[in-house]
């Protein structure tokens, strides 16, 4: 009997024994599934929330707009004297209409009298953000601001009188924003978008045949065309 009971209790051991292998193997699988998986979701969601980030943030910016333009008797054209010396001026009638947590004045040639947005910190070094390909970008004198939900928003004036040809229309200008501020990717087409101010209305890169949407938003593409502007109007309009 004695020996019976050893003989049962070895069977369940081996089998104990094996049934924890197992258990290990599965775990292990398992393991390695999910460092492949999360990461995918991860990026998948991050860009997700990204893109309903520009929604919102375009449709703020485009109501700023349309209250400056109605505080200018319905355009912007001569709004803003000295084409770029006016993008201050320009600056500060948006910072009236939205809520920042810093105020970064441009150099003297945009009409400020500051450093810009690059040196006060409202804006992203050399070599610290980029073009979709990959390309490092500049120091930026402009003036812009910090929003008050952590984007980054800079300006720039090309001509008063909104006659800067911009595809199939003109323009008076344009702003760039970082929705979400210095957290990476720090990247066009990802999380930096841009939009043309037009005399009445906001207009974003990659729309009406100002930098086209087939060669300026590929992901994964290092071609020298492939800048990220067009995806401004690519994710509006998804």
């Amino acid at each position: 009997m004695i020996i019976k009971m050893q003989q049962s209790e070895n069977k369940f051991v081996r089998k104990l024994g094996f049934t924890l292998a197992e258990t290990l193997i599965v775990i292990a699988i398992i393991g390695i599934i999910a460092s492949i998986v999360t990461p995918m979701l991860f990026g998948t969601t991050s860009d997700a929330e990204l893109k309903a980030a520009w929604k919102k943030q375009y449709s703020d910016l485009a109501q700023a707009t349309m209250m400056i333009v109605a505080d200018n008797s319905g355009s912007l054209a001569g709004a803003f004297p000295g084409n770029a010396a006016g993008t201050e001026d320009l600056k500060n009638a948006y910072m009236e209409k939205l809520s920042i947590i810093k105020n970064c004045s441009g150099t003297s040639t945009y009409g400020g009298t500051g450093s810009g947005v690059s040196a006060e910190g409202c804006w992203h070094s050399a070599g610290n953000w980029y073009y979709l390909n990959g390309t490092t970008r500049i120091n930026l004198t402009y003036p812009g601001v910090i929003l008050n939900n952590g984007g980054l928003l800079r300006f720039l004036i090309d001509k008063s009188d909104c006659t800067y040809s911009a595809g199939n229309y003109t323009r008076c200008g344009y702003f760039i924003i970082d929705i979400n501020g210095f957290k990476k990717p720090n990247t066009w087409g990802k999380d930096i978008f841009g939009a043309s101010i037009t005399s009445n209305a906001l207009i974003p890169y990659g729309a009406r045949n100002y930098n086209n949407i087939s060669t300026t938003c590929i992901e994964d593409s290092t071609a020298t065309d492939n800048n990220g502007y067009g995806c401004a109007a690519k994710y509006l309009y998804e």
